[in-house]
């Protein structure tokens, strides 16, 4: 299965799931638009990434809740890519040395990213400044996404009592494990 193809089935899991975020998930921006904020260069699947989702749409007496497209984060807009950066504490970590953009984003300082060298696929790092210093937790957005995409089809992510996306931490473990192997130290 592609990226583009996981993507799409991580939507169609809000949507089957009746996630509050499914219908206000802004689609993606065009390669055009993409290029003029990150380049040219940027990698195959953080291109993909935004062309298959710019953001959430805000909608009056939303709750942030409601902007999950996982428990707690949901994905960055295009246009803040830059701030984002800017604003990032970690900028030391030797993680993000390279290139990297945010793809998903909660409401402290906490982020998934995807980081790269020149020559390598994106991996994807976790930034939790108050918990951790920044460590690859998936080799890749596929590898991410795929897990990401178990976990919706095993029931480790449910709506819970108050409507909001929630986790089966011990069964997102044993997803993680299955996937992608032992859990970075840090990670949560």
């Amino acid at each position: 299965m592609t990226l583009t193809d996981q993507l799409a089935q991580w939507r169609e899991s809000l949507v089957r799931l009746g996630a509050p975020v499914a219908p206000v998930l802004k689609p993606g921006r065009s390669r055009p638009e993409i290029e003029a904020v990150l380049g040219a260069t940027a990698p195959r699947a953080v291109l993909e990434w935004f062309l298959w989702c710019d953001g959430v749409e805000y909608a009056p007496g939303q709750t942030i809740g409601d902007s999950w497209a996982i428990p707690g984060f949901w994905p960055v807009e295009l246009q803040d890519v830059t701030g984002i950066r800017a604003d990032c504490h970690d900028e030391g970590s030797p993680l993000l040395a390279g290139n990297w953009v945010p793809l998903l984003q909660n409401g402290s300082s906490d982020l998934y990213v995807a980081a790269w060298s020149d020559t390598s696929e994106p991996a994807v790092v976790t930034i939790m400044p108050e918990f951790a210093p920044p460590e690859v937790e998936f080799q890749s957005v596929e590898q991410m996404v795929t897990v990401f995409n178990e976990c919706f089809a095993r029931s480790a992510y449910y709506l819970n009592a108050e409507r909001q996306l929630d986790v089966d931490e011990e069964l997102y473990d044993e997803i993680y494990a299955a996937v992608v192997g032992p859990r970075p130290t840090g990670c949560w």
